[in-house]
């Protein structure tokens, strides 16, 4: 089974700013990249959702993904804060990243 590790904030939900309980609640879910995620994980690639948020907000985070239906198996908290990140696996969330992992979700 194949890993991919989604981030919550500005790839699952539209907005990023905000960091109450009651602004993670009402976050816009990007339904593109949502489809995308459910696609995968019924492809049978193992989902794990991760976030800055902190392990404190698991509850009102897991309420949102059963709203939106987001599927997943893992979920991360406490990712660290970063201005550039370095490494040889990471892929910049962007329109184009989009087509590409569509693209390999049909081959």
């Amino acid at each position: 089974m194949k890993d991919i590790f989604f981030d919550i904030d500005g790839v699952l939900t539209i907005e990023t700013e905000g960091y109450s309980e009651r602004e993670y609640a009402n976050r816009t879910p990007n339904e593109r990249t949502i489809a995308m995620v459910n696609m995968f994980y019924h492809q049978n690639y193992k989902i794990t959702l991760y976030t800055a948020r902190h392990s404190e907000d698991r509850e009102i985070t897991e309420y949102w993904l059963k709203k939106y239906e987001v599927k997943y198996h893992d979920l991360i908290f406490d990712k660290p804060h970063y201005d550039l990140l370095i490494d040889d696996k990471v892929m910049e969330f962007t329109e184009a990243s989009l087509l590409i992992i569509d693209r390999i979700g049909r081959l």
